[in-house]
């Protein structure tokens, strides 16, 4: 997942910072065990005791491991929680303090039509429109030199008169439909 923000964790002991973590992934596990992101030697602190994961999204949750010790978000015992920046989260005699800083986006360029080198799919609305803007165009300047033919208006109905759109919606709707009724027959 792209990640827009960045997770910065300070660990400390009795107000002294060991270490200070910084992580772009979207889960970060915390325990005893030596394959943690944060690994805490201390016995006190479970193998696998404490995880923070970034919801599809959204915000970072904490989630208590099933420690045997807790996991405390600012000095309230918790299973679950969102964190918000500056949060402090205890385990043991050691404490996490949370800094969430949201990484900047680059800023969209205006666009060029020197930029478009591809095909440019526009819906039936945005075809009638651009029709209709184009028609509008050659009647209000007789001195406009169009060099190509005006477009013509696109197809707006099927043989039967269903309109594109409602056709496309009910096939659409029964192949859906169809998919769920094979899932529900595989054994």
């Amino acid at each position: 997942m792209n990640n827009d923000q960045a997770l910065k964790i300070e660990l400390s002991i009795r107000d002294k910072v060991i270490k200070v973590y910084s992580f772009t992934q979207d889960t970060v596990d915390i325990g005893r065990i030596p394959t943690a992101d944060i690994f805490i030697d201390n016995s006190g602190i479970s193998r696998e005791h404490t995880r923070i994961e970034r919801s599809i999204g959204g915000p970072y949750i904490v989630r208590d491991m099933g420690s045997t010790n807790g996991t405390f978000l600012n000095d309230r015992r918790i299973n679950e929680a969102t964190l918000l920046d500056r949060d402090v989260i205890n385990i043991g005699k050691f404490t996490l303090k949370i800094y969430i800083d949201a990484k900047e986006k680059p800023k969209k360029k205006k666009a060029d039509l020197d930029d478009f080198d591809g095909t440019t799919v526009l819906s039936v609305s945005q075809l009638e429109r651009l029709h209709s803007s184009v028609l509008e165009a050659q009647v209000n300047d007789p001195d406009l030199d169009v060099s190509t033919p005006a477009i013509p208006p696109p197809p707006l109905s099927t043989d039967k008169g269903l309109p594109a759109g409602q056709l496309f919606f009910w096939a659409s709707m029964l192949i859906l439909i169809g998919v769920i009724i094979g899932l529900l027959l595989i054994p």
